[in-house]
C-alpha cells in the first residue's frame, strides 16, 4: 500500500565535483527517504556552459525519475563560496544585539554587506554576552545557482550552509555532550574542519585536500588496495595535523582543554578508514555522524548512503524543528511560506472521503445485485426456449468467458491503438520518439526534435489529447532538444 505525504522536502548538497540529493516525504508518524542519489558533476563556473548544462541534465534525471518536484527544496552550495564568522559581543540586552549586528559584520567582512547574503546565529552564553555565528555569500555567486535550480522549475525556499547542516544533524541526534569537541567534513576536495565548545560554533576553517589520488578512491567502493590503504593513512595524518593547528588558532583554548569527540561526515568511501586511521593517529574518540534513529530509510541505496549526510540534514529542514534555522536568502526572495495542515479539516474531510466511497460501493453492489437477477430471468426464459437444461449452461458458461475477455480487453486502456495511430500522424518528421510510456490515461513521450516547443501545440490541437505539457526542462544536445511530454487522453468537449 502506497504512503500518503503530508509533504515533501528535496535536500540538494551541492559540492565543487558532486552534488547530493536527498527526497524525504512526511507522514503522520514518520519521515521517509524516498530517493537519494550521489551525482558527479564539473565544478560549476558562471561562464562553463558545458559544466551547467551537465548539471542540469543530471539532476534533471534525478527529478524526473523520482516526481522530485517537492514543496521544500533545501540548497547549500560549495563551502569554499561561503564565509563563515564567529565572535563574542557584549550587549545591554538581545535587542541592542541586533542593532549592533550591521556595524559589527562590516567590521568582520571586507567588503559592503550590500554584496552578501547573510545568516547571522545569535545564542547567548552569560549575561551581558552573546556569542555570533555569521554566514555569508556573495550575491552574484548565489544567484547563479538559484538561477541554475530555476531552469529545473525549483525554487529555493532555504539557501543553507552544509556547515550549519552538519551540526543540526550533530545537535539532533543529542550525540554532542562535550565542552570541546571536533567536527570533520569531508569532501572529494575540500576539509572543513569546526571548532565546538558546549555546543557552540567557535571556529570554522576550510583547507583543501591535496593528495592526487584521493577523489579517485574516495568515489570507489571497491578499492582495497595498498594504495588505497597509504592515501587514507597520509590523509589522516594531514588531517590530525590541521585540527591541531586550527585549536592553536582559538583564543578561547588554552592548553588545558583537550578534545574529548572528533565527529566526522562526508569522506565518501573512504569514511570507515579514515575514521580508524584519524582515531589512531589522534588518540581521540572518533564518531561518524548519522542520520536520525526516526528516519526510515528503506528506500535509500546503499550507494548514496555514503554521501547523503548534508543532503539529508537539508531536507529535514522544513520537516523537523532544527536548532540553527539559517536562510542566506532574504525575506523577498523565499517562497511563500505554505499555511500549516489543519488536522481536524483534514480528518474531517477524509472521514467524508471513507464515507462516500462506501456509499459508491454499496450504490455498485446494489446494481450489481439487479443486474444479475435481471439476468437470472433472461436464463430462465432462455431454457424453456432453447432446450435442455445442460446445454443451455454450457451455453451461459461460454457467454461469461467471452464477457470476462472484453472486460479484460476494455480494462487495458482501449485507445492506447487509436492513441499510436494519431501520433504518428501529427508528430512532424524532424522529431524521432524514444520511449513512449502509457500510465491509466496518461501518456509520457521522450524523444529528440530539431524544435520540442512546436510540439505541444500540435499535440494539444488533437482531439485525441489535452492538457498537454512539459516535463521538467528541454535539454538541448547535438543532435537536437532532447524532452518529456505528458498529456491525457480522452475525447475533447
Amino acid at each position: 500500500m502506497k504512503n500518503f505525504y503530508l509533504e515533501k522536502s528535496l535536500g540538494i548538497d551541492i559540492r565543487e565535483k558532486s552534488v547530493c540529493l536527498t527526497l524525504l516525504g512526511k507522514t503522520l508518524y514518520q519521515v521517509d527517504v524516498l530517493a537519494s542519489e550521489h551525482i558527479v558533476i564539473q565544478s560549476i563556473i558562471k561562464s562553463d556552459k558545458k559544466a551547467e548544462s551537465l548539471f542540469l541534465e543530471k539532476v534533471n534525471r534525478f527529478i524526473i525519475e523520482h516526481d522530485a518536484w517537492a514543496e521544500n527544496v533545501i540548497v547549500s552550495i560549495p563551502r569554499s563560496n561561503i564565509t563563515v564568522q564567529s565572535f563574542k559581543l557584549p550587549s545591554p540586552d538581545r535587542k541592542s544585539v541586533d542593532s549592533m549586528m550591521g556595524f559589527e559584520l562590516e567590521r568582520h567582512f571586507s567588503s559592503s554587506l550590500n554584496n552578501f547574503y547573510f545568516y547571522n546565529h545569535i545564542t547567548t552564553k552569560k549575561q551581558n554576552q552573546y556569542h555570533i555565528v555569521c554566514a555569508a555569500v556573495n550575491k552574484e555567486v548565489a544567484v547563479n545557482y538559484l538561477q541554475l535550480l530555476k531552469k529545473l522549475n525549483l525554487n529555493a525556499s532555504v539557501l543553507d550552509v552544509s556547515t550549519f547542516a552538519n551540526l543540526n544533524l550533530l545537535l539532533v541526534n543529542g550525540e554532542h555532550q562535550d565542552p570541546l569537541s571536533v567536527m570533520v567534513d569531508i569532501s572529494s576536495d575540500l576539509i572543513e574542519i569546526l571548532i565546538l565548545i558546549n555546543s557552540n560554533l567557535e571556529f570554522s576553517r576550510t583547507i583543501p585536500i591535496k593528495e592526487p589520488k584521493f577523489q579517485e578512491v574516495f568515489l570507489n567502493p571497491e578499492n582495497q588496495s595498498e594504495e588505497h590503504k597509504r592515501i587514507s593513512e597520509q590523509v589522516a595524518k594531514t588531517l590530525v595535523e590541521e585540527i591541531k593547528n586550527t585549536l592553536a588558532s582559538c583564543r578561547n583554548i588554552d592548553n588545558s582543554k583537550s578534545v574529548d569527540t572528533i565527529y566526522i561526515s562526508g569522506g565518501g568511501y573512504l569514511i570507515s578508514h579514515l575514521a580508524l586511521r584519524v582515531e589512531q593517529e589522534s588518540g581521540v574518540q572518533v564518531i561518524k555522524l548519522q542520520s536520525p534513529k526516526s528516519i526510515n530509510q528503506t528506500a535509500q541505496s546503499n550507494s548514496a548512503k555514503a554521501f547523503m549526510t548534508t543532503s539529508l540534514s537539508l531536507a529535514l529542514r522544513k520537516l523537523k524543528k532544527n536548532p540553527i534555522e539559517a536562510n542566506l536568502l532574504p525575506e523577498d526572495l523565499t517562497t511563500t511560506k505554505k499555511k500549516k495542515i489543519d488536522i481536524k479539516k483534514t480528518a474531517g474531510l477524509a472521514l467524508a472521503t471513507v464515507f462516500f466511497i462506501i456509499a459508491l460501493m454499496v450504490n455498485q453492489n446494489i446494481q450489481a445485485k439487479n443486474t444479475l437477477i435481471s439476468l437470472d430471468k433472461q436464463l430462465e426464459e432462455i431454457k424453456t426456449q432453447m432446450g435442455p437444461l445442460e446445454k443451455v449452461d454450457l451455453e451461459y458458461k461460454t457467454l461469461q468467458k467471452y464477457t470476462k475477455a472484453l472486460n479484460k480487453i476494455d480494462e487495458l486502456n482501449p485507445t492506447k491503438f487509436s492513441s499510436l495511430v494519431e501520433l504518428s500522424q501529427i508528430i512532424p518528421s524532424d522529431t524521432w520518439l524514444k520511449k513512449i510510456r502509457f500510465k491509466k490515461k496518461n501518456i509520457e513521450l521522450n524523444g529528440i526534435s530539431k524544435n520540442a516547443s512546436q510540439l505541444i501545440p500540435m499535440i494539444e490541437k488533437s482531439s485525441h489529447f489535452q492538457n498537454t505539457h512539459f516535463v521538467g526542462t528541454i535539454i538541448t544536445e547535438s543532435t537536437g532538444e532532447k524532452f518529456t511530454i505528458k498529456t491525457a487522453v480522452g475525447t475533447k468537449e
